[in-house]
């Protein structure tokens, strides 16, 4: 299932509305960070054409309990997350977070199955680097924690952040 035809959109929107109730509860502060782009062609204020810019930022980063952290988002639609999809300097990003003493991680939503995780950057690293980079749906379900989307559309990822601050 595709709920949103632009493949990452469907996570994002969700996540972003969390993020929204996250600060509107004063719980944490989390902030979207927009893909560089370096605009080639435009026509009335639209682009026309672009290309991507070397981007050493991830999607998200934030304070929680004084504590900063940086994470990914991913959907996959198959059996299986490709650790590939993490960009080089995706990993590097988060690798040095944990090396500064901040929290890394990632977010996958696993379509085929309508489910969410969540893992310790570090974790998914290890697995990927010395076992497989086609990491299986059912690795997640063994060594991921669960994210449950509730009715008003939050994706609770604070209770594993609480387990890595404390």
């Amino acid at each position: 299932m595709h709920p949103i035809n632009n493949l990452g959109q469907y996570l994002e929107t969700i996540i972003n509305i969390t993020n929204q109730k996250y600060l509107k509860e004063k719980l944490c502060l989390v902030t979207k960070i927009p893909t560089n782009i370096n605009l080639v062609q435009t026509n009335n204020k639209k682009i026309i054409n672009a290309n991507f810019k070397e981007n050493f930022n991830c999607d998200y980063i934030g304070v929680y309990q004084g504590q900063y952290f940086e994470f990914e988002a991913k959907e996959t639609y198959q059996d299986y997350f490709d650790f590939k999809g993490l960009r080089k300097n995706q990993q590097t990003k988060l690798s040095y977070v944990c090396y500064f003493k901040g929290i890394s991680f990632v977010i996958i939503y696993f379509g085929k199955y309508e489910e969410f995780f969540i893992i310790d950057f570090l974790k998914i690293k290890e697995y990927a680097n010395n076992i497989k980079k086609r990491i299986s749906y059912k690795w997640f379900e063994e060594n991921a924690y669960k994210l449950y989307l509730t009715y008003e559309l939050k994706l609770d990822y604070l209770k594993f952040l609480n387990c890595l601050v404390s």
